[in-house]
């Protein structure tokens, strides 16, 4: 299981964080809080509110949301997740890269940060218990990465990541929900302009979403291929029906709203959008109200894209190969700078902890506190 951890990239792709500031500013203006697909169980007369609390208990329930276990958001949103996680009295903590979804949950009190995971350095070793990435996978990869074929490598270096964050001496799990392609599309489609292919066509619609929302969606099988060594799949469910309901659901209330005196309102928020992202806000209005490629991917009777709910469980790394506790990691450092200070020219090595738990900490109790 010996994998070079890539080096993170600074920034997050400009359509992804452009989709996420377009949402932030349209969407609540539409009544619409929540970017999580909700679990409707068959009953198409249940709430949409209702079916999406519904869908982070089952996200909760499947990582063993209990007091005090810590659990990490990544990919948080507006982060009513980590709300639900400490209403259970866990000690929840989400990461995002939308600085206006951070600051919204900040505002509620919540430990929200503005993180890439893969700038989530050392420091955070084996912080957690379990993690949740919920709807966030499809921005893991983009359509130029797939068409270079980097998908496997940054999928792999994303269970790496994981897996070192959490901490093996709990029950340690891993649960995402993701869509997948059912019929995937060639990866070079997606960067061509979607009114090259005939309208209606895979390709166009793909084309189309890409501009819009950024991101590109694993294969069937690619995720457990890439988790392997890393994560045991234990559980799969699929939402795709749920996720249709939710997506009929946004584009009724959109409508609605559009069609209401609330337009003028939804107009004045979304002057700055037009002026600082004059080509991917119509792109994504018209993709979602028009050509509705959005739907269209979820829409039976055979949808190319399916969503699916996927439970981890941690496979305990080999013998060999040892992660550092975080605290084992700031005390090297504290013996790097004391040994700078003193002209040592050769640093002692590494012990391994007499005992498995820190003196003062439970399996599942410690603190969180990592770096800000």
């Amino acid at each position: 299981m010996k994998t070079l951890e890539k080096k993170p990239a600074l920034h997050s792709p400009k359509t992804v964080t452009a989709c996420y500031s377009v949402f932030d500013h349209f969407f609540p203006a539409c009544g619409l809080f929540d970017l999580t697909e909700g679990m409707f169980d068959g009953n198409p007369d249940m709430p949409l509110e209702q079916a999406q609390l519904k869908q982070i208990d089952y996200v909760l329930d499947q990582v063993k949301c209990e007091p005090h276990r810590r659990i990490l958001d990544v990919g948080c949103g507006y982060g009513t997740l980590v709300a639900r996680a400490q209403e259970r009295g866990a000690r929840a903590l989400g990461i995002n890269l939308s600085l206006e979804q951070v600051r919204h949950g900040q505002r509620q009190g919540l430990d929200v940060r503005q993180r890439n995971y893969l700038t989530l350095g050392r420091e955070w070793n084996r912080m957690f218990d379990g993690i949740v990435a919920n709807g966030s996978a499809e921005h893991y990869v983009q359509p130029a990465e797939a068409a270079a074929g980097k998908a496997d490598e940054i999928y792999r270096n994303f269970f790496h990541i994981m897996h070192r964050l959490l901490d093996p001496r709990s029950s340690a799990r891993l649960v995402m929900t993701a869509i997948h392609f059912v019929r995937p599309p060639n990866p070079a489609d997606l960067l061509r302009n979607p009114f090259a292919f005939p309208r209606g066509s895979d390709a166009f619609h793909f084309a189309l979403l890409a501009r819009s929302f950024g991101g590109w969606y694993p294969g069937p099988g690619q995720l457990r291929r890439c988790a392997e060594g890393y994560f045991t799949l234990v559980d799969e469910v699929d939402g795709t029906e749920d996720y249709h309901r939710t997506s009929e659901e946004w584009l009724r209330r959109i409508r609605h709203a559009f069609g209401s005196k609330e337009v003028l309102r939804i107009a004045a928020a979304s002057l700055p959008l037009m002026l600082s992202h004059p080509f991917q806000f119509p792109t994504m209005l018209y993709c979602m109200l028009v050509s509705q490629s959005w739907n269209w991917q979820f829409r039976p009777p055979y949808p190319p894209v399916q969503l699916l709910r996927q439970t981890w469980d941690y496979v305990p790394a080999s013998s060999k190969i040892r992660l550092p506790l975080a605290s084992e990691y700031w005390k090297e450092r504290s013996v790097e700078r004391s040994a700078t200070r003193r002209g040592m020219e050769a640093l002692p090595r590494r012990r391994r902890a007499k005992s498995p738990v820190p003196t003062g900490h439970s399996r599942e109790g410690t603190a969180i506190k990592p770096p800000a």
